[in-house]
């Protein structure tokens, strides 16, 4: 079971010093932690927010006068919600972030192995429970479905909030989430049919209709059509789905966020595109 951590300290030393003791951690409850150093915050970021984090270490004091929790503030502005192990030699820097009541934990320097115990086993009991990796799956595929309204938004320029509140979040099922795949795959093809010239970014991107159907828009309904089941011989809770027969197993789980953050790096670059430019000068 892969766990993927962001790992953000200015002191490398002091990281190398106690990083085997950290990742042994994770893995006496079964996870496989991968693990990505950062001395910089701002060079975390970006790769935080395009693929996902289980939990960010970070420390409260960074290079260029960054503070630690001012940079998981403006992750969770950006829609980021990670386990965050956040850390100081200063005890009362650890309070900088009692507000964030999402998957925070605080430890001092000293005492961050214990703490990330702590974390390791309460993150293995929630991602072996079917019904919190249900709930985490459909939180991801409403951000996901979040953006793609951003970019519906985009293309009616200065009317665009207006058809946000007026139109998507008053249109049900007349608006759903595959009648927003349609829109942008339609937007895709008339920009491409307009202006030849951007075909080659727009391929880049290599957004299909086909495999959002698959990777996501079938695996949303499966998840949404699931219910908790209890096995009394077992005494264990598993999923069941009421469409489609599935083994909500870890690998099943990581493939699907997989896809969702995928899918959502394709729309933030066809955001950028500014295609409503050329559809709609």
């Amino acid at each position: 079971m892969k766990f993927r951590i962001f790992w953000i300290d200015d002191s490398q030393t002091w990281v190398k010093s106690i990083e085997e003791e950290v990742i042994e951690t994770f893995k006496a409850v079964s996870f496989e932690p991968v693990v990505s150093y950062y001395q910089e915050a701002e060079l975390a970021r970006i790769p935080i927010l395009t693929t996902y984090a289980d939990l960010i270490l970070v420390d409260c004091n960074l290079p260029k006068d960054t503070r630690g929790e001012v940079f998981i503030k403006s992750l969770r502005q950006s829609r980021c919600f990670a386990h965050v192990l956040f850390y100081s030699q200063d005890a009362g820097n650890l309070t900088a972030l009692q507000a964030d009541k999402h998957f925070l934990h605080v430890s001092p320097r000293d005492s961050i192995v214990n703490t990330c115990n702590e974390v390791a086993e309460q993150a293995f009991r929630k991602y072996k429970h079917p019904a919190f990796m249900r709930g985490l799956l459909l939180s991801e595929f409403i951000d996901l479905e979040n953006i793609m309204e951003d970019l519906i938004v985009q293309c009616f320029k200065s009317e665009g909030e207006y058809f946000r509140k007026s139109v998507l979040y008053k249109g049900g099922e007349s608006y759903s989430l595959s009648t927003k795949q349609q829109f942008i795959s339609r937007l895709i093809k008339e920009a491409a049919a307009i202006n030849p010239q951007i075909s080659t970014a727009i391929n880049a991107v290599n957004f299909t209709g086909t495999q959002f159907s698959e990777k996501i828009l079938k695996r949303r309904n499966i998840l949404a059509h699931a219910h908790p089941e209890y096995q009394d011989q077992a005494g264990s809770i598993i999923l069941k789905s009421s469409i489609s027969d599935v083994d909500f197993n870890w690998d099943w789980f990581h493939e699907t966020r997989e896809s969702i953050h995928k899918f959502k790096n394709m729309i933030r670059e066809i955001i950028n595109l500014n295609l409503h430019q050329i559809v709609n000068p």
